[in-house]
């Protein structure tokens, strides 16, 4: 039998260890979130996506989806690992996404570049980032977080791991029970734990009780990007 104690224990106990997703992590910029659960009677399998951008990383090693993992049934520590990254975009064949010398912006005389190995324009246009609510902090230069956060407003399906990637680290024949894109998130870097969060503790009770009407949330999504303004300001 599934307990939700033993679920936000563990959610806790990665939150201690820093493997729980802090969407105002300092050294990412937030750019899209996806939550799915899993369970069948005796096990369980929490997956959160955290999509975003490090400048540690710089370029396209800068973009990445990571996946935070937990359950009773992984063959490995839960949390995430290196493995755990996805990454997302590459250079077109014929020109540099990011500008050669400062990695965090756009190439101005480049035109496309590869998302999951397919080419797509790279967008220039001011105008189609004001449109999806990004306003760009440079006059002359579009970072590279800016791009990612219209990659995932035009194609937030394509930064999502997929199912072959989902199922490398959670069992075939476990049934997926909820999917979120968006939920009330606990201010982890203030000190709220993932077993005080409504989410959570919901979803707890989803995966025991193998109900959905379980998950009712009264309080507002807060997982967009505009909501955590210290991600990545490091």
């Amino acid at each position: 039998m599934i307990k939700s104690e033993e679920i936000l224990d563990q959610l806790d106990k990665c939150n201690s260890e820093f493997t729980f997703p802090m969407l105002d992590n300092g050294y990412v910029y937030p750019a899209g979130t996806k939550l799915t659960a899993y369970r069948d009677d005796k096990r369980w399998v929490i997956v959160i996506e955290a999509i975003g951008f490090s400048y540690r990383g710089g370029g396209h090693n800068g973009i990445t989806n990571c996946l935070h993992v937990y359950g009773n049934c992984l063959s490995y520590e839960p949390g995430t690992r290196n493995e755990n990254f996805l990454y997302l975009t590459d250079d077109a064949d014929d020109c540099s996404t990011f500008d050669d010398e400062e990695s965090f912006y756009l190439n101005p005389d480049c035109d496309s570049f590869k998302l999951r190995g397919s080419l797509m324009p790279l967008i220039q246009d001011r105008n189609q980032y004001k449109s999806s609510g990004i306003d760009i902090e440079d006059e002359i230069r579009i970072n590279a977080f800016e791009f990612l956060r219209l990659l995932d407003a035009l194609h937030h399906e394509k930064l999502v791991a997929t199912e072959t990637e989902i199922r490398e680290r959670v069992p075939n024949d476990l049934p997926r029970i909820i999917e979120l894109h968006d939920w009330f998130h606990p201010d982890v870097v203030n000190g709220e734990l993932p077993s005080e969060n409504e989410t959570f503790k919901q979803i707890a009770e989803v995966l025991k009780t193998g109900s959905i009407a379980a998950y009712r949330p009264t309080h507002t999504p807060n997982t967009h990007w505009k909501n955590w303004p210290e991600g990545g300001t490091l």
